[in-house]
């Protein structure tokens, strides 16, 4: 929700209601079907790095990128309000690529001799929702129970903070994409409009290329000769293409590509590149162009300590 007000306010042309859903399947299917205009989907963390599951829905829907957002997040541990000490949590519920992202901090909660349960849930506000259900419900468990998540979830469920700032990069950034069911107008990608702290356009596809040797060099070197800057690779399992991709079944061990570039201020430059693609590939297709977010964050400790965390438990 965070990151789609921060997105959403920018465009004031824009205008509507937001509304949560449950994964992000029924995400994906909402705005194919014409539920919602707009969905908006976590795609990578700085520190635990891709949510694949998401890959594969970008293949699997007839959607465009049409826009992303980076997003710097506060996670704390949060838990009911009659959970008081650290040493109480037994159980730890949340995303895993968020728990992963505070690994070094959720390794020192002890359940005796063995580090505290961890319970993976769909995302920080479902892991929230489940925990304040349980508490309602007088679950036996719910008070030996905390979730990480950002501190405005813990608010909007009742919850309280625990320990603020639990994430091993303090700086850590979730990128998100705003996909839709029409492409982006791109009318600012006349290479007049391009100024110097112009942020730049990105471009999306996925391939799949042939297992045999220099396939992969003959698509690279596609963006070379045009100077055209590759800016992620991300390589899914073939199977996951399906039907759609693929003629015949897919063998183990071959792989998709994803490939995110910089747009080039050239447009007969960027339909010559996609031409070439698609030439050297099996299956092509663009995701999207959509403006690019920017921001020069390193990573930074935690805001938390070893010795900040035992003067709380031993408060």
């Amino acid at each position: 929700e965070k990151a789609a007000l921060a997105y959403f306010s920018r465009r004031a042309s824009l205008s509507g209601s937001m509304e949560g859903v449950g994964t992000y399947d029924a995400l994906f299917k909402a705005v194919e079907e014409g539920q919602a205009q707009y969905g908006i989907v976590p795609i990578e963390n700085s520190y635990s790095g891709s949510l694949h599951n998401v890959y594969d829905l970008l293949l699997a829907h007839p959607l465009h990128i049409v826009g992303e957002i980076g997003m710097v997040e506060e996670y704390c541990l949060v838990a009911g309000k009659g959970v008081k000490e650290l040493s109480e949590v037994k159980r730890v519920c949340g995303h895993p690529q968020i728990m992963d992202a505070c690994s070094i901090f959720l390794n020192t909660l002890s359940n005796g001799d063995e580090v505290a349960e961890r319970v993976a849930a769909m995302n920080s506000a479902s892991a929230c929702a489940d925990l304040k259900k349980e508490l309602e419900n007088g679950s036996a468990d719910a008070l030996a129970t905390a979730a990480v998540a950002p501190r405005e979830a813990a608010v909007l469920h009742g919850l309280e903070v625990l320990a603020p700032g639990i994430a091993n990069d303090s700086n850590a950034e979730t990128r998100y994409l705003i996909i839709g069911r029409h492409k982006e107008r791109l009318v600012e990608l006349d290479a007049t409009a391009w100024h110097a702290d112009t942020p730049y356009y990105k471009t999306s596809v996925v391939l799949a290329l042939s297992n045999q040797q220099g396939s992969i060099f003959k698509v690279v070197s596609q963006f070379a000769l045009r100077n055209v800057n590759i800016v992620k690779v991300e390589t899914r399992p073939a199977a996951t293409g399906g039907s759609q991709v693929y003629s015949t079944s897919p063998r183990h061990w071959d792989y998709l590509f994803y490939i995110d570039f910089e747009s080039s201020k050239s447009p007969a430059t960027n339909k010559a590149l996609m031409a070439s693609l698609s030439e050297f590939s099996m299956y092509c297709r663009e995701l999207g162009t959509y403006r690019a977010h920017i921001n020069s964050l390193e990573v930074a400790a935690p805001s938390w300590s070893l010795e900040s965390l035992c003067s709380v438990i031993n408060h």
